[in-house]
């Protein structure tokens, strides 16, 4: 009995062995073999136990590429990143064992995908050589991912997925639910869509959106959903995607009414799959001494906040703040070279980049041009080559490891319909293709790869509804310059310190450019003097002159 037993295990064992060896000729290596992966028909990949290897069908246009996990021994992906398209496949191999494949940004699980089932990927499930699993990508997108056991000293990987989208180039989108100004743009990528949150429809009190809205690419459609705000300081958030405990959420931080001078530090997060709006027990620090946050970016499923608006005080503010879910705040040693308010800011790779922002002086609101680069990590902060124009009151956007600076600016010739592209491994700037409505105040955001979204804002000055879309028809072409972009994102780290010394000098004329700025505030003081000449007919017509005093109130409509 014992040696019949032994027969048919080996017998089993022989079977498993003739399966996978004739699924591994037949797939091939699908790196050299991915023209003909497109026709042939769906493959049946076995792990190391003869089962399936579990996840989506793969589009039958789709191609499949390998990656292996721990090649070696080694604690990388390679190759990585990948760059696919729309419907395309990915196969990860286990070269090594220990592994897994987790998808999020570094160390957070957002649950949109992991090895060995999709199932449970916070639990701790690792994996051993040659083990299979694969993920096909129907959404376009940067897709992060990490392994559970190495993440922490840098096993990571980027799945950039293009196409999906046309015509090349700006276009129309379907107007907002209503004109909207002060919303706070966010790409969803669990779900592939587009969400304005908060804002209001005018600047006088009552106008304040109490519902986000959403916008299907699929459908090119709005929706205003049914969850509702707890209040209506809903102006002028910070917002970011983060994931708690495995779940992404929309964090929304901070914000302000429509028509006051006062500003909130709560915290709420929306879950856009399940439409609800939750507290979260963290407000934000300078909240609550009524300031705004300023620009604001997620770098390692953190939170950060560089700069904003203090109304009472009409200034700009220089700190920075780090939030991690679900409840702490930090705010670092670092601050701002300058203070400045509503900053277009962005990470790309581990450093965090800003171009141009609010100057605020008395409650004046003035577009600067000073850029920077900030390091989380080392919380160390130095400056960059000026943007070429001054601007604020908007975004920065990572489009494929470049910093896209999306219009914006009040001071005129602003607002402005200029996108402002600056690539930190050569530490320049270049402009972009522009959008076609000047504007600020607008919500946008990007899914890194091949689309980006904006819509409303003022525009130039009263709120408009109207949408644009950009779209990188076949995106994948410019995709490639950002891997070499990748492997020398260490390299912007030397590359701004140095920069940062020439830059200096660039640094010292913003500065007098500030002081220029304020020569446009002496002028209303010249034009004090006017009205001091009446001063001798009607003694109380000066006092009524000083309208300008109540005004830095209007200005900053927070």
């Amino acid at each position: 009995m014992k040696r019949l037993k032994a027969v048919r295990g080996i017998f089993w064992l022989a079977i498993i062995f003739v399966i996978a060896f004739l699924v591994q000729a037949e797939s091939g290596d699908s790196r050299g073999s991915m023209p003909h992966a497109k026709s042939a028909p769906p493959l049946r990949i076995l792990d190391q136990n003869g089962q399936p290897a579990v996840n989506g069908i793969p589009s039958p246009t789709g191609a499949t590429i390998d990656v292996t996990v721990g090649p070696g021994g080694a604690l990388t992906f390679d190759p990585n990143p990948v760059n696919i398209s729309v419907g395309d496949t990915v196969r990860w191999t286990w070269g090594s064992s220990g592994h897994s494949v987790t998808s999020g940004p570094p160390c957070a699980a957002d649950s949109q995908y992991c090895s060995p089932d999709n199932m449970n990927c916070a639990s701790f499930i690792l994996n051993n050589q040659g083990f299979v699993y694969q993920h096909t990508f129907s959404q376009p997108g940067a897709y992060s991912y990490f392994c559970l056991a190495h993440c922490i000293i840098g096993m990571t990987g980027t799945v950039n997925v293009s196409g999906g989208c046309s015509p090349s180039g700006w276009s129309a989108g379907p107007d907002l639910p209503s004109v909207g100004v002060r919303l706070v743009g966010v790409y969803f990528q669990a779900n592939g869509k587009f969400y304005g949150m908060g804002g209001r429809s005018a600047d006088t009190a009552g106008n304040d959106f109490m519902h986000p809205f959403e916008y299907d690419p699929t459908s090119n459609s709005w929706t205003t959903k049914s969850a509702t705000y707890a209040d209506n300081q809903v102006n002028n958030m910070a917002c970011g995607v983060l994931a708690d405990a495995g779940t992404p959420y929309i964090y929304c931080v901070g914000g302000s009414a429509a028509g006051a001078t006062t500003a909130t530090g709560r915290v709420f997060r929306y879950d856009p799959v399940t439409d609800t709006i939750s507290a979260v027990a963290a407000a934000w620090p300078p909240g609550a001494s009524n300031i705004l946050p300023g620009g604001f970016t997620i770098f390692q499923n953190k939170l950060y906040i560089l700069g904003g608006f203090d109304i009472p005080n009409g200034i700009a503010t220089n700190q920075i703040w780090e939030f991690t879910p679900p409840t702490s705040w930090v705010q670092k040693a670092s601050v701002l070279p300058v203070a400045r308010g509503y900053i277009p800011t962005t990470t790309i790779g581990t450093l965090i980049y800003t171009g141009g922002g609010a100057a605020i002086s008395g409650g004046a609101i003035t577009d600067a041009a000073d850029s920077f680069v900030y390091n989380p990590v080392a919380d160390t902060i130095s400056t960059i080559a000026n943007i070429p124009r001054a601007t604020g009151e908007t975004r920065a956007l990572h489009v494929n490891n470049r910093m896209w600076v999306m219009g914006g600016g009040r001071t005129a010739p602003n607002p402005s319909n200029e996108v402002d592209i600056y690539d930190p491994v050569a530490g320049t700037w270049s402009i972009g293709t522009p959008f076609a409505t000047a504007r600020r105040n607008f919500p946008t955001d990007t899914d890194g790869t091949t689309r980006v979204w904006l819509a409303g804002g003022y525009a130039p000055t009263a709120p408009t509804a109207s949408m644009e879309r950009f779209c990188a028809a076949g995106g994948a072409s410019p995709t490639p310059t950002p891997t070499a972009t990748a492997t020398a994102t260490h390299t912007p780290t030397a590359t701004p310190t140095a920069t940062a010394t020439a830059t200096h000098t660039p640094t010292a004329t913003p500065t007098a450019t500030a002081t220029a700025t304020h020569t446009p505030t002496a002028t209303p003081t010249a034009t004090h003097t006017p009205t001091a000449t009446p001063t001798g007919t009607p003694s109380i017509t000066p006092r009524s002159t000083p309208t300008p005093r109540p005004r830095p109130t209007p200005p900053p409509r927070p």
